[in-house]
């Protein structure tokens, strides 16, 4: 089995955290996911962002919508200014604020499910409720843990009512083929597929498939696989589902490759809770 490409990063204990960056040297990021939700926002200078086999070029007020286990990249030529606001956000404290009819995690799991993780902020409140939440961190006063959790509650709000909207900013032209090709493995992730398929499926020779998915996504197609694959097993298991229907449910039919897989990945054993 060849070594995956992108790894995970950043860690987060606590609801959520928000940082404020700027600066102007940059080293290349690599691809690499989180095991909590994420909004970026740039602030000012220029930007593009690659997630998921989508290509974006920023512009100050844009912000994306990077999902748990989503794969992606900033993308910024060194030397250029980049000022940028990041909220890193836990996924089960979204659920813990969510109501029956509204829950919070909406605006991420549709920017999965159609392939459209860029908005701009002027449409509703957006940017004003990350000043205001940023704002809201140096406060010590009294009632100052209720109103950051107010505001980041409307900030949620209002990012998911954007969403539901539909108003996103269109990615840059890519390949067409390999959206679609990502759009399908997403939606067959449990199922044995295989190159030849693949290439079958979509009128493709798989050779010039793999590397066109390589070239566009940064990945391969077999590593891709059984990211996502292990993703998805790791949330069965945070949700009480007992490791044996895990590892089926996230498409793997003999265990003992799955629990050699997820501890190699997680560096544990896999177990549910």
């Amino acid at each position: 089995m060849e070594p995956l490409p992108y790894e995970k990063r950043g860690y987060l204990n606590e609801p959520f955290r928000l940082f404020h960056l700027a600066d102007d040297r940059h080293e290349e990021i690599a691809y690499h996911y989180h095991s909590f939700h994420k909004i970026i926002m740039l602030l000012a200078g220029r930007a593009g962002y690659a997630i998921e086999g989508e290509r974006y070029t920023l512009q100050p007020g844009d912000y994306v919508l990077v999902g748990r286990g989503s794969i992606h990249r900033p993308v910024v030529e060194r030397g250029d200014f980049y000022e940028r606001v990041i909220l890193y956000i836990s996924p089960e404290y979204l659920q813990e604020l969510s109501s029956e009819g509204s829950s919070l995690d909406t605006c991420f799991r549709q920017a999965q499910r159609d392939f459209r993780y860029v908005y701009h902020a002027g449409a509703g409140r957006v940017r004003e409720l990350f000043t205001l939440l940023e704002q809201s961190q140096q406060e010590e006063g009294f009632g100052a843990a209720l109103l950051r959790r107010a505001l980041f509650t409307q900030l949620m709000v209002e990012v998911n009512r954007v969403s539901l909207a539909g108003d996103t900013v269109s990615a840059a032209a890519g390949d067409s083929k390999i959206v679609a090709i990502l759009q399908y493995l997403n939606a067959h992730l449990t199922e044995g597929l295989s190159i030849d398929q693949l290439a079958e499926r979509f009128y493709i020779s798989k050779y010039h498939m793999m590397r066109r998915f390589r070239d566009e996504t940064g990945y391969t197609i077999h590593g891709y696989l059984t990211e996502k694959r292990l993703l998805l097993a790791q949330q069965l298991l945070e949700q009480g589902v007992p490791s044996g229907e895990a590892a089926l449910r996230g498409g793997y039919q003999e265990y003992s490759t799955f629990s050699r897989a997820y501890k190699k990945q997680f560096g544990r054993a896999p177990s549910a809770g």
